[in-house]
């Protein structure tokens, strides 16, 4: 009978012990993530070189292949649009992250909202999906597909 109540006891912390770690990683990656889209909304390509891997890759919102370097050139602050010309808010929700020992993949949504020369654009769109990778205990991302989200469509009119 001992042994039977030892058994579920470790069943039990072991499966308490992979909760917390998953519940850890999630946090991780979340702030991973957060911090990658604080960097490409001030352009600051030092941090985006700080959380990228070192073959990181992405499929832009256009559809095109972009190594790293690509990657953090268009980023460079000199290239950041005047904010009194420009300014961008975003907006990240329906977050998935599934972790897998070493690797996960978050998937999200980004809402933007676009001011340009005083006006306010219709709001756009995003879904993100990234890879991550930890590299020496640490979360870095490691590849990024952005995909478009279409606008709702206006309903045609019976006819």
């Amino acid at each position: 009978m001992r042994t039977k109540s030892l058994f579920i006891v470790s069943i039990v912390l072991v499966a308490a012990f992979q909760a917390f770690a998953q519940t850890k990683d999630e946090a991780e990656l979340t702030k991973l993530v957060n911090r990658m889209i604080g960097a490409q909304s001030s352009y600051d390509a030092a941090t985006l070189d700080a959380v990228f891997t070192a073959d990181y890759i992405e499929i832009s919102p256009v559809g095109e292949f972009d190594p790293r370097d690509k990657v953090l050139g268009f980023y460079k602050p000199e290239l950041k649009p005047d904010p009194a010309k420009v300014s961008t808010k975003s907006d990240a929700s329906e977050w998935s992250i599934r972790v897998r020992d070493k690797s996960a993949v978050v998937i999200l949504r980004l809402d933007y909202t676009i001011t340009a020369e005083g006006k306010t654009m219709p709001p756009r769109g995003m879904r993100v999906m990234l890879v991550c990778a930890k590299e020496k205990g640490v979360w870095k991302i490691a590849s990024a597909q952005y995909t478009g989200i279409r606008p709702p469509q206006p309903t045609k009119p019976a006819q």
